[in-house]
């Protein structure tokens, strides 16, 4: 390039190049600020520049005022690929049914991603943002005035530095978001932002602003990092619903007053057949185990 325009070849060749990552353009802009540096040194310590040894009828030196120059504008563009780089690059995470995930961030930051969860992670000049689609993540984040750290989730965003949160995005319940500690702000579809202080919990539903919801208990909403499911007094069918993010093997309950039955206890998240015995055993119920479900019935 820096002998004349490229051939057509050579240009296709470098156009392919180029679009096969998006950190071509900041590896190129590098390349070019390194040649131009070398040519500049060579030009100011008097020694002939390797051009002219192919193209003898091309001035001998460029001025000092013009290396300086050249050598500035690619410096440049090595700063703009690699904004473009950050700007328009993005990281992505998923996890599959029963897995978790730690995904360690740029800046020392961390998220734990629980089961069934997908998202993208962008980090820019301006803010530092993940996006999650669907699922739940726990954010411990490092504190950085300079970029606040924003998880997106629908319409809803929140904005958090230093603190430490979770976001759960599940299709059978509204976006909650549960602050643990430092500054946790929501900010909903309409309306004013709401701050959490350490563990309280928030729900925000489509065309409502957020709402905190009470006090919660940091163990029991993490116990999912250690493969637990902890259960307080919830509906047998909501603890069904729960064991199914984390388990492909269906429990299937008999009828209504089945499901309206109330059940607590710690159990281990991969192991629905444990479940259903310690849920028969305290709920005086029967248990019919084969190779497609598990299914909980009145004796």
């Amino acid at each position: 390039m820096d002998d004349g325009p490229l051939s057509a070849e050579d240009q296709v060749e470098f156009d392919n190049w180029l679009a096969s990552d998006g950190r071509c353009l900041g590896a190129f802009a590098r390349a070019r600020a390194v040649a131009v540096h070398s040519r500049r040194a060579a030009a100011l310590s008097g020694a002939v520049p390797l051009r002219q040894a192919t193209a003898a009828a091309k001035p001998a030196l460029l001025s000092r005022r013009s290396l300086i120059a050249a050598s500035a504008a690619p410096v440049v563009l090595a700063g703009a690929g690699a904004w473009l780089y950050l700007r328009q690059t993005t990281e992505a995470f998923e996890t599959r049914r029963g897995e978790t995930r730690v995904v360690p961030l740029d800046d020392g930051s961390v998220i734990t991603v629980n089961t069934l969860s997908s998202g993208d992670v962008r980090y820019g000049e301006s803010a530092r943002t993940v996006v999650l689609k669907t699922g739940e993540a726990l954010f411990n984040v490092v504190s950085d005035l300079s970029r606040p750290f924003v998880v997106r989730s629908g319409d809803t965003a929140v904005i958090a530095n230093g603190a430490s949160f979770l976001v759960r995005r599940l299709a059978d319940a509204p976006l909650q978001v549960v602050a643990f500690s430092g500054d946790v702000e929501i900010k909903g579809e309409i309306g004013r932002r709401l701050k959490l202080a350490a563990n309280t919990r928030a729900v925000v539903r489509p065309g409502a602003l957020p709402t905190q919801v009470g006090q919660v208990d940091a163990d029991r909403e993490l116990a999912w990092r250690h493969g637990r499911i902890q259960l307080e007094n919830e509906r047998l069918a909501r603890a069904v619903r729960e064991f199914a993010r984390y388990n492909s093997t269906e429990i299937a309950l008999a009828d209504e007053a089945v499901a309206d039955l109330r059940i607590t206890g710690l159990f281990v998240a991969n192991d629905p057949v444990a479940f259903a015995h310690a849920a028969a055993g305290s709920l005086d119920l029967k248990v019919s185990v084969n190779a497609e479900r598990i299914t909980l019935s009145r004796v």
